[in-house]
Protein backbone atom coordinates (compact mmCIF):
# COMPACT_ATOMS: atom_id res chain seq x y z
CA UNK A 1 0.00 0.00 0.00
CA UNK A 2 1.54 3.37 -1.03
CA UNK A 3 1.77 6.58 1.01
CA UNK A 4 2.72 5.10 4.35
CA UNK A 5 2.70 8.50 6.04
CA UNK A 6 -0.28 10.06 4.26
CA UNK A 7 -2.24 10.09 7.53
CA UNK A 8 -0.04 12.97 8.70
CA UNK A 9 -1.15 14.97 5.67
CA UNK A 10 -4.78 14.20 6.41
CA UNK A 11 -4.44 15.13 10.08
CA UNK A 12 -2.63 18.38 9.24
CA UNK A 13 -5.72 19.46 7.31
CA UNK A 14 -7.72 19.64 10.56
CA UNK A 15 -5.84 22.53 12.26
CA UNK A 16 -5.25 24.14 8.86
CA UNK A 17 -9.00 24.12 8.25
CA UNK A 18 -9.63 25.65 11.66
CA UNK A 19 -7.36 28.55 10.74
CA UNK A 20 -8.79 28.87 7.25
CA UNK A 21 -12.42 28.83 8.40
CA UNK A 22 -11.94 30.77 11.62
CA UNK A 23 -14.88 32.98 10.65
CA UNK A 24 -17.16 29.96 10.72
CA UNK A 25 -15.82 28.81 14.09
CA UNK A 26 -16.30 32.27 15.60
CA UNK A 27 -19.94 32.37 14.50
CA UNK A 28 -21.12 28.82 15.17
CA UNK A 29 -24.60 29.70 16.55
CA UNK A 30 -25.54 31.63 13.39
CA UNK A 31 -23.70 29.54 10.80
CA UNK A 32 -26.71 27.44 9.81
CA UNK A 33 -27.34 23.73 9.45
CA UNK A 34 -25.84 23.55 5.94
CA UNK A 35 -22.40 24.69 7.05
CA UNK A 36 -22.56 22.62 10.23
CA UNK A 37 -23.36 19.44 8.34
CA UNK A 38 -20.65 20.06 5.77
CA UNK A 39 -18.03 20.90 8.40
CA UNK A 40 -18.92 17.89 10.54
CA UNK A 41 -19.06 15.37 7.69
CA UNK A 42 -15.92 16.72 6.00
CA UNK A 43 -13.98 16.54 9.27
CA UNK A 44 -15.14 12.97 9.81
CA UNK A 45 -14.16 12.09 6.23
CA UNK A 46 -10.62 13.40 6.76
CA UNK A 47 -10.30 11.58 10.08
CA UNK A 48 -11.62 8.40 8.45
CA UNK A 49 -9.01 8.58 5.70
CA UNK A 50 -6.27 9.18 8.27
CA UNK A 51 -7.44 6.21 10.35
CA UNK A 52 -7.66 3.95 7.31
CA UNK A 53 -4.17 4.89 6.19
CA UNK A 54 -2.66 4.37 9.64
CA UNK A 55 -4.51 1.11 10.25
CA UNK A 56 -3.50 -0.62 7.02
CA UNK A 57 0.13 0.43 7.31
CA UNK A 58 0.32 -0.86 10.88
CA UNK A 59 -1.17 -4.24 10.07
CA UNK A 60 -4.69 -3.69 11.39
CA UNK A 61 -6.49 -5.04 8.35
CA UNK A 62 -9.68 -5.91 10.18
CA UNK A 63 -9.94 -2.36 11.54
CA UNK A 64 -9.21 -0.99 8.07
CA UNK A 65 -12.07 -3.07 6.67
CA UNK A 66 -14.50 -1.91 9.36
CA UNK A 67 -13.55 1.71 8.75
CA UNK A 68 -14.28 1.10 5.07
CA UNK A 69 -17.78 0.00 5.97
CA UNK A 70 -18.16 3.18 8.06
CA UNK A 71 -17.11 5.16 5.00
CA UNK A 72 -19.98 3.67 3.04
CA UNK A 73 -22.34 5.27 5.57
CA UNK A 74 -20.46 8.55 5.87
CA UNK A 75 -20.00 9.20 2.16
CA UNK A 76 -23.69 9.84 1.33
CA UNK A 77 -23.98 12.26 4.27
CA UNK A 78 -20.78 14.01 3.18
CA UNK A 79 -22.13 14.37 -0.36
CA UNK A 80 -25.48 15.68 0.88
CA UNK A 81 -23.77 18.26 3.08
CA UNK A 82 -21.58 19.30 0.16
CA UNK A 83 -24.69 20.01 -1.93
CA UNK A 84 -26.16 22.11 0.87
CA UNK A 85 -23.05 24.28 0.88
CA UNK A 86 -23.57 24.80 -2.84
CA UNK A 87 -27.09 26.06 -2.16
CA UNK A 88 -25.97 28.19 0.79
CA UNK A 89 -23.79 30.24 -1.56
CA UNK A 90 -26.89 31.08 -3.61
CA UNK A 91 -28.75 32.09 -0.46
CA UNK A 92 -25.97 34.52 0.41
CA UNK A 93 -26.80 36.38 -2.81
CA UNK A 94 -30.50 36.39 -1.94
CA UNK A 95 -29.65 37.75 1.52
CA UNK A 96 -27.77 40.64 -0.07
CA UNK A 97 -24.21 39.67 0.84
CA UNK A 98 -22.12 42.12 -1.27
CA UNK A 99 -19.24 39.68 -1.70
CA UNK A 100 -21.47 36.79 -2.73
CA UNK A 101 -23.24 39.07 -5.19
CA UNK A 102 -19.92 39.60 -6.97
CA UNK A 103 -18.39 36.12 -6.95
CA UNK A 104 -21.18 33.84 -5.70
CA UNK A 105 -22.12 32.31 -9.08
CA UNK A 106 -18.49 31.44 -9.76
CA UNK A 107 -18.09 29.89 -6.31
CA UNK A 108 -21.31 27.99 -6.89
CA UNK A 109 -20.00 26.61 -10.18
CA UNK A 110 -16.71 25.39 -8.71
CA UNK A 111 -18.55 23.91 -5.72
CA UNK A 112 -20.87 21.95 -8.00
CA UNK A 113 -17.84 20.69 -9.94
CA UNK A 114 -16.25 19.65 -6.65
CA UNK A 115 -19.38 17.76 -5.60
CA UNK A 116 -19.51 15.82 -8.87
CA UNK A 117 -15.77 15.14 -8.89
CA UNK A 118 -15.74 13.98 -5.27
CA UNK A 119 -18.65 11.66 -5.98
CA UNK A 120 -16.77 10.05 -8.87
CA UNK A 121 -13.47 9.77 -6.98
CA UNK A 122 -15.07 7.96 -4.06
CA UNK A 123 -16.94 5.68 -6.47
CA UNK A 124 -13.68 4.93 -8.28
CA UNK A 125 -11.90 4.28 -5.00
CA UNK A 126 -14.51 1.70 -4.06
CA UNK A 127 -14.51 0.19 -7.53
CA UNK A 128 -10.72 -0.19 -7.51
CA UNK A 129 -10.31 -1.29 -3.89
CA UNK A 130 -8.83 -4.65 -5.00
CA UNK A 131 -6.05 -2.68 -6.67
CA UNK A 132 -4.29 -1.13 -3.68
CA UNK A 133 -2.24 1.24 -5.83
CA UNK A 134 -5.29 2.83 -7.44
CA UNK A 135 -7.46 2.59 -4.34
CA UNK A 136 -5.01 4.55 -2.19
CA UNK A 137 -4.61 7.21 -4.85
CA UNK A 138 -8.34 7.67 -5.45
CA UNK A 139 -8.86 8.10 -1.71
CA UNK A 140 -5.98 10.57 -1.50
CA UNK A 141 -7.29 12.83 -4.26
CA UNK A 142 -10.70 13.13 -2.58
CA UNK A 143 -9.14 15.73 -0.27
CA UNK A 144 -7.33 17.69 -2.98
CA UNK A 145 -10.40 19.78 -3.76
CA UNK A 146 -10.78 20.45 -0.04
CA UNK A 147 -7.13 21.18 0.71
CA UNK A 148 -6.82 23.77 -2.06
CA UNK A 149 -9.87 25.55 -0.64
CA UNK A 150 -8.18 25.61 2.75
CA UNK A 151 -4.96 26.97 1.26
CA UNK A 152 -6.82 29.68 -0.63
CA UNK A 153 -8.47 30.93 2.54
CA UNK A 154 -5.18 30.80 4.43
CA UNK A 155 -3.61 32.98 1.76
CA UNK A 156 -6.43 35.51 2.11
CA UNK A 157 -6.17 35.41 5.90
CA UNK A 158 -2.41 35.62 6.37
CA UNK A 159 -0.73 37.05 3.25
CA UNK A 160 -1.00 40.88 3.38
CA UNK A 161 -0.97 41.24 -0.40
CA UNK A 162 -4.08 39.03 -0.54
CA UNK A 163 -6.04 40.47 2.39
CA UNK A 164 -9.64 41.34 1.60
CA UNK A 165 -10.60 44.48 3.52
CA UNK A 166 -13.57 45.60 1.44
CA UNK A 167 -15.49 44.87 -1.73
CA UNK A 168 -12.81 46.53 -3.86
CA UNK A 169 -10.40 43.76 -2.88
CA UNK A 170 -12.61 40.94 -4.10
CA UNK A 171 -10.21 40.13 -6.95
CA UNK A 172 -7.77 38.90 -4.31
CA UNK A 173 -10.13 36.04 -3.50
CA UNK A 174 -9.81 34.90 -7.11
CA UNK A 175 -6.02 35.30 -6.99
CA UNK A 176 -5.72 33.23 -3.81
CA UNK A 177 -7.96 30.57 -5.31
CA UNK A 178 -5.88 30.27 -8.47
CA UNK A 179 -2.64 30.14 -6.48
CA UNK A 180 -4.02 27.34 -4.33
CA UNK A 181 -5.14 25.52 -7.47
CA UNK A 182 -1.63 25.79 -8.89
CA UNK A 183 -0.16 24.37 -5.68
CA UNK A 184 -2.58 21.43 -5.77
CA UNK A 185 -1.82 20.81 -9.45
CA UNK A 186 1.92 20.90 -8.76
CA UNK A 187 1.55 18.33 -5.97
CA UNK A 188 -0.61 16.12 -8.16
CA UNK A 189 1.96 16.30 -10.97
CA UNK A 190 4.79 15.31 -8.62
CA UNK A 191 2.82 12.32 -7.34
CA UNK A 192 1.84 11.37 -10.88
CA UNK A 193 5.44 11.35 -12.13
CA UNK A 194 6.50 9.08 -9.28
CA UNK A 195 4.20 6.26 -10.48
CA UNK A 196 2.72 7.04 -13.88
CA UNK A 197 1.32 3.55 -14.32
CA UNK A 198 -1.00 4.23 -11.39
CA UNK A 199 -1.46 7.93 -12.10
CA UNK A 200 -5.07 8.02 -13.37
CA UNK A 201 -6.46 9.59 -10.15
CA UNK A 202 -3.96 12.45 -10.41
CA UNK A 203 -4.73 13.03 -14.09
CA UNK A 204 -8.40 13.23 -13.17
CA UNK A 205 -7.95 15.66 -10.28
CA UNK A 206 -5.65 17.92 -12.32
CA UNK A 207 -8.34 18.16 -15.01
CA UNK A 208 -10.92 19.01 -12.35
CA UNK A 209 -8.71 21.70 -10.81
CA UNK A 210 -8.15 23.32 -14.21
CA UNK A 211 -11.88 23.18 -14.95
CA UNK A 212 -12.63 24.87 -11.62
CA UNK A 213 -10.23 27.74 -12.29
CA UNK A 214 -11.81 28.27 -15.70
CA UNK A 215 -15.33 28.08 -14.26
CA UNK A 216 -14.58 30.67 -11.57
CA UNK A 217 -13.63 33.20 -14.23
CA UNK A 218 -16.43 32.41 -16.67
CA UNK A 219 -19.55 31.71 -14.64
CA UNK A 220 -19.69 35.02 -12.76
CA UNK A 221 -20.44 36.75 -16.06
CA UNK A 222 -23.03 34.30 -17.36
CA UNK A 223 -26.43 35.86 -16.71
CA UNK A 224 -28.27 32.60 -17.41
CA UNK A 225 -26.21 30.73 -14.81
CA UNK A 226 -26.51 33.57 -12.30
CA UNK A 227 -30.29 33.53 -12.58
CA UNK A 228 -30.51 29.75 -12.29
CA UNK A 229 -28.09 29.73 -9.37
CA UNK A 230 -30.08 32.34 -7.44
CA UNK A 231 -33.29 30.41 -8.15
CA UNK A 232 -31.71 27.29 -6.62
CA UNK A 233 -31.17 29.27 -3.46
CA UNK A 234 -34.96 29.37 -3.08
CA UNK A 235 -35.37 25.62 -3.35
CA UNK A 236 -36.30 23.67 -0.19
CA UNK A 237 -33.25 22.40 1.67
CA UNK A 238 -34.52 18.92 2.53
CA UNK A 239 -34.94 17.62 -1.06
CA UNK A 240 -31.43 18.83 -1.94
CA UNK A 241 -29.97 17.05 1.08
CA UNK A 242 -31.89 13.88 0.30
CA UNK A 243 -30.81 14.02 -3.36
CA UNK A 244 -27.18 14.20 -2.28
CA UNK A 245 -27.60 11.34 0.17
CA UNK A 246 -29.43 9.21 -2.41
CA UNK A 247 -26.72 9.86 -5.01
CA UNK A 248 -24.10 8.89 -2.45
CA UNK A 249 -25.90 5.65 -1.62
CA UNK A 250 -26.26 4.72 -5.29
CA UNK A 251 -22.61 5.45 -6.07
CA UNK A 252 -21.41 3.60 -2.97
CA UNK A 253 -23.43 0.54 -3.90
CA UNK A 254 -22.26 0.65 -7.52
CA UNK A 255 -18.64 1.13 -6.55
CA UNK A 256 -18.76 -1.61 -3.95
CA UNK A 257 -20.51 -4.03 -6.32
CA UNK A 258 -18.07 -3.42 -9.15
CA UNK A 259 -15.16 -3.84 -6.79
CA UNK A 260 -16.14 -7.30 -5.59
CA UNK A 261 -13.62 -10.05 -6.20
CA UNK A 262 -14.04 -11.55 -9.62
CA UNK A 263 -15.39 -8.32 -11.14
CA UNK A 264 -12.40 -6.51 -12.69
CA UNK A 265 -12.63 -2.74 -12.85
CA UNK A 266 -11.87 -0.55 -15.82
CA UNK A 267 -10.04 2.42 -14.32
CA UNK A 268 -9.44 5.62 -16.24
CA UNK A 269 -6.19 5.22 -18.17
CA UNK A 270 -3.44 7.62 -17.19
Amino acid sequence: MPYRYAHYFYLALIPASALAFSGYLSDLPDAGISKHLHAFSATLWILLLAAQCASIHNGFRRLHRKLGYAGLVLFPVYLGGFLLVFQSEARRIIDGDPYATVFGPGIGAITLIAVAATAYMVYAGLRDRRNVQLHARWMLVTVFLFSESVLGRLLNNFVPALWVDDIDDVRRIYDAFHLSQLAAIALALVLYTRAREHGAPFVFVIAVLLLQSLALELFDDLDTWRGLFVDMGEWPTTPILLAGILAGVVLAVLGWTRGRRGMPSKPLSA
